[in-house]
């Protein structure tokens, strides 16, 4: 079939999507307002129900009802953003190698500066560490880990598989994989971000149980964990007090811990409105009322640890739905997440036909996946910037496979979309 040339606008539009979606790696590790730019689309369920329970309750309309009700609206353009960069702009060959490097290139950067400011106390624009001996990477506060682990695993085990390409033994490519995993899993020990190094290993362990070629390198990553975390006492023993021994003493004492008062603020906020919630950031706006300073749960404080508590958001993905759309918006949260899932994990798992590499990569992002939507850890705002940029990102890079898989097992559907496209250029009679 002969090809058929696309209108001018419409390569325009090619151009300018495929620029925007090169750009989003670069902007979300840096100047990430220019990333929000990039992320903009249509409704889903989840969305929708999201603004119905953010709209104004009472007369006169209180600030904080209007800024929720203008912060779910905006809401949709990251759910649009993954549709945009899956139906659209990485269905390009060209974009998708680029959009891959350039991943590569920020995990490089990313992990660069970390080992740049463990080396020699600053990084590349002379901040130094956190006060509590934590990396802060590029940034002024201990906020590299995340976006490191996030990034890191796809582009780690897309390296390891396309190094092993040219291995002619299975333990050589198992070794290949393992030396490119171990760098980012000791840059993570190094940054003393617990969080970010536990899910990086949950993770990892996922990847491994759909590609069995994983499995020994993530038993070795398992292993060699705690006797990095142990060399990290002797080399920074404010961040292993940071990974460690705050860590023990948080989980021992949870309901007391600073993550326990906000979990049971939330669990207030919640039991108080279980339909609808508070509407769209609602701990940010509504944790300091008077009404929500109770016990709750856990019945460690008659004020349930009083303003103190009240941080930007509930460091729950879960938590944060629930208080603000209640147990409906909730649930609504939690299936499309699944769904995500469930796309991502299929995709994963199909090998014929594909290189090494492209299976690493689709593998990768099914990790990554559940690594950041993991619901048992401690997260940063669902919509936030630029950890959530780069999250949509990922989703967005694994659901462009998943289309790509359709339209292979799917040809008649390409073929009618080619026929209306030749159809609509036709000239009218």
């Amino acid at each position: 079939m002969v090809p058929v040339e696309k209108p001018t606008l419409l390569r325009v539009l090619d151009c300018l999507g495929a620029l925007a979606t090169l750009l989003l790696p670069l902007f979300l590790v840096h100047w990430r307002g220019i990333a929000e730019g990039c992320l903009d689309g249509p409704a889903l369920v989840w969305w929708g129900w999201l603004v119905l329970c953010s709209l104004p309750r009472q007369a006169p309309v209180p600030a904080e009802a209007t800024a929720s009700l203008t912060q779910a609206l905006l809401a949709i353009r990251f759910p649009v953003a993954a549709f945009g960069l899956a139906f659209w702009t990485l269905q390009d060959p060209r974009t998708r190698i680029w959009c891959r490097r350039l991943v590569i290139a920020c995990v490089l950067y990313l992990g660069a500066q970390m080992l740049l400011q463990a080396v020699t106390g600053h990084n590349l624009f002379g901040n130094p560490r956190f006060g509590d001996g934590t990396l802060t990477g590029p940034y002024d506060k201990p906020r590299v880990s995340a976006p490191f682990a996030l990034l890191g695993l796809p582009a780690a085990l897309f390296v390891g598989a396309l190094l092993g390409q040219r291995a002619t033994r299975s333990w050589q490519k198992t070794l290949l994989t393992g030396v490119v995993l171990l760098p980012v899993l000791g840059l993570l020990v190094l940054a003393g971000q617990r969080m970010s190094l536990a899910t990086f290993l949950l993770g990892t362990g996922v990847c491994a149980v759909v590609l069995p070629t994983l499995r020994r390198p993530a038993l070795a990553l398992l292993v060699a964990s705690p006797a990095l975390i142990g060399l990290l006492a002797l080399v920074s023993p404010d961040a292993f007090g940071h990974l460690v021994t705050k860590t023990h003493n948080q989980l021992a004492h949870f309901a007391s811990s600073p993550y326990g008062q906000i979990y049971n603020r939330a669990a207030v906020m919640i039991e108080a409105h279980p339909v609808m919630g508070l509407g769209d950031d609602a701990f940010r706006h509504y944790c300091r009322s008077e009404v929500f300073l109770k016990p709750g749960p856990s019945h460690f404080r008659p004020d349930g640890g009083g303003v103190a508590v009240c941080v930007q958001h509930t460091h729950n993905h879960v938590l944060e739905a629930a208080t603000n759309s209640g147990f409906p918006g909730a649930v609504l949260f939690i299936a499309m997440i699944g769904s995500w899932w469930r796309v991502l994990g299929r995709t994963a798992r199909r090998q014929v036909g594909l290189s090494a590499p492209e299976i690493a990569w689709r593998v990768g992002l099914f990790g990554a996946a559940v690594l950041h939507e993991w619901p048992l850890s401690s997260q940063s705002a669902f919509l936030n910037m630029p950890l959530g940029g780069i999250a949509f990102l990922l989703l967005g890079a694994g659901l462009a496979e998943a289309v790509r898989d359709l339209k292979a097992d799917r040809p008649d559907v390409e073929e009618t979309a080619r026929g209306a496209l030749t159809l609509s250029q036709r000239p009218r009679e």
